[in-house]
């Protein structure tokens, strides 16, 4: 396998504190949408997907600094005593435009303040639900090249359930309640993979959890803000690129997850680009929702995705070893990845 390994994982999300417990919730069918103290223009409640042991009336930067230093601790051992200094890290954040502004010096500061100078931060991408798959292709890049040394790590963090947030999103009419039947929830989650080099995880003592087999990125001319009928052709170009991919083996897919909210926009994306792209998708097709479990979780869905491709594929009533995942934001970014688990000894 010529792909970089996902040798761990580290996940914080509203149905769970860890990577276990958000994958053991997320296969349970397990939800956190509840009632905040914000009301739409009926004067109505506004649910939203959080993580109960963070105060309400916290702000966007702090709660995902929160959730960013919960996911990133469990992934902390991999960086103590490797060589060649700091572990590269490469962060996916939200969008311009979308929820509450994000104070990033301070988030990054608070990210990075129990970590004891072993993570560096090389590079930041605020493309929302695309960020991830922005910042995968770059730490692949330089993995290769050696610039990126044996080992880095990829993340995103993310939240919409601060106050601001919310009346920003219920200003926009983006909220779902009875203005707006087709409507997202908001949500929040954060998330880390840990990368090496092919051929590194025997001298690092590691053991893969999976391969990456391809990650493409694009940007859609119509995107979701345009207010439009979505056309695809971003996405149909990335999954096109994909399955070109001498990576991927031009390969069906075993199953597809998607980190977009509930709302028809994406449901009319995804149709449209995948019945030019058939030869790629499942038989017969199944598509997972980030929305369906998270909510809206904008940035932090991506390594979620990634958790769920490689556990499912381990649950006995799912058979998927090659999973696409993509993540279109509501800007017009796209990314996708394709991850193929590997079987344990």
């Amino acid at each position: 396998m010529s792909g970089e390994l996902v040798v761990g994982l580290g996940l914080c999300t509203p149905v769970g504190t860890s990577a276990r417990m958000t994958l053991a919730s997320l296969r349970a069918g397990l939800v956190r949408f509840a009632e905040t103290s914000v009301k739409d223009a009926l004067g109505e409640p506004v649910r939203a997907s959080r993580l109960s042991l963070l105060t309400p009336s916290l702000s966007r930067t702090r709660r995902m600094a929160a959730l960013g230093r919960q996911a990133l601790s469990e992934l902390l051992p991999l960086s103590t005593g490797l060589p060649g200094g700091p572990l590269p890290l490469y962060l996916g954040l939200p969008e311009a435009g979308i929820g509450a502004e994000v104070q990033q010096e301070s988030l990054l500061a608070d990210l990075l303040a129990d970590t004891g100078g072993s993570l560096r931060v090389v590079k930041t991408y605020a493309t929302g639900r695309a960020a991830f798959f922005e910042a995968l292709s770059t730490a692949q890049a330089d993995l290769r090249s050696g610039k990126a040394g044996a080992l880095a790590l990829v993340g995103a963090v993310d939240s919409l359930g601060d106050p601001a947030s919310l009346e920003a999103l219920v200003s926009a009419r983006l909220t779902l309640g009875p203005i707006n039947r087709d409507g997202r929830i908001p949500g929040e989650a954060a998330g880390f993979v840990a990368l090496a080099r092919p051929g590194a995880t025997t001298s690092l003592g590691l053991e893969p959890l999976g391969v990456l087999l391809g990650t493409e990125l694009g940007v859609e001319p119509s995107p979701f803000t345009q207010q439009a009928p979505s056309t695809a052709e971003g996405l149909t170009r990335v999954l096109r690129q994909l399955r070109q991919n001498r990576e991927s083996g031009a390969r069906r897919v075993d199953g597809v997850l998607a980190c977009q909210p509930g709302e028809s926009f994406w449901g009319t994306e995804f149709s449209r680009a995948y019945l030019r792209n058939t030869a790629l998708m499942p038989e017969p097709l199944c598509v997972g929702l980030a929305g369906e479990g998270l909510g809206d979780a904008g940035a932090g869905a991506g390594p979620v995705m990634v958790g769920v491709a490689l556990h499912r594929a381990r649950w006995k009533q799912h058979g998927e070893r090659r999973t696409l995942i993509y993540g279109s934001s509501d800007g017009g970014r796209i990314g996708a990845c394709i991850v193929e688990l590997i079987p344990r000894s």
